[in-house]
């Protein structure tokens, strides 16, 4: 859960600081005028953070090269903010993503995608997803107890439906602009328990008249949502 605590820690005080520095200038009682800085340091920030996350999640190569995109455009936007380089960092920015777009559909070809689901289905044991600017997929075929799942202007998907999943089991969810699908299998019921701020969540799930094992979703959906299925 570490990763999930530092990326919401991260994100709550970068948001709260950005208010509390507005509240304070339009009160008149602090004087900030250099916007070109403030926000290219917020921005800078931002990618920083979600290429370190995309870097340190995942286990596939265009999780990684994503990664290493997001650090270099934040790099170069704090770069640029403090004077040290002068480019326009966003003219530069979409073609980029095209050669990266690129790069990713050519080292997605293959197995990298089928030997992660392989994994997966061995032992269920990556339970912890962060998904920022980027989207994760799981799919679970041993025991599941539980897990954390982080959609920061990304989407996780976690397919359950052939898991064994233990009775009580807690999911923690937090979507920010992003989006979170859960599948599950129809022996289990559902406590929702998850609260929306400018989002929301559905419960689309039909469990038989005989399933016992309840599962337990609490957390936040902020401009974003939570679908189970």
């Amino acid at each position: 859960m570490k990763k999930n605590f530092l990326v919401r820690a991260f994100l709550g005080i970068t948001i709260v600081a950005l208010g509390g520095i507005l509240l304070l200038r339009n009160l008149g009682i602090i004087k900030f005028d250099d916007w070109h800085l403030f926000w290219g340091t917020f921005w800078a920030g931002i990618f920083l953070l979600a290429g370190l996350s995309a870097l340190f999640s995942s286990r596939r190569p265009a999780a990684w090269v994503w990664g290493l995109l997001l650090i270099a455009v934040g790099t170069a936007i704090g770069l640029n903010a403090y004077n040290v380089i002068n480019i326009s960092v966003w003219k530069l920015f979409w073609p980029v993503i095209l050669i990266i777009v690129g790069l990713v559909i050519m080292l997605s070809i293959g197995s990298g995608g089928r030997r992660r689901s392989k994994k997966l289905a061995a032992d269920g044991s990556d339970n912890e997803k962060v998904a920022i600017f980027y989207g994760e997929e799981s799919r679970v075929k041993g025991d599941y107890t539980g897990g954390s799942l982080t959609a920061i202007f990304g989407g996780v998907e976690l397919d359950l439906r052939q898991a064994k999943i233990k009775d009580g089991a807690v999911i923690d969810v937090f979507t920010f602009c992003g989006g979170i699908d859960i599948s599950l299998p129809d022996d289990v019921i559902v406590q929702n328990d998850v609260r929306g701020i400018l989002g929301g969540s559905e419960d689309k799930t039909a469990p038989k008249s005989s399933a016992k094992k309840t599962i337990h979703l609490r957390g936040e959906c902020i401009l974003g949502g939570l679908e189970v299925k």
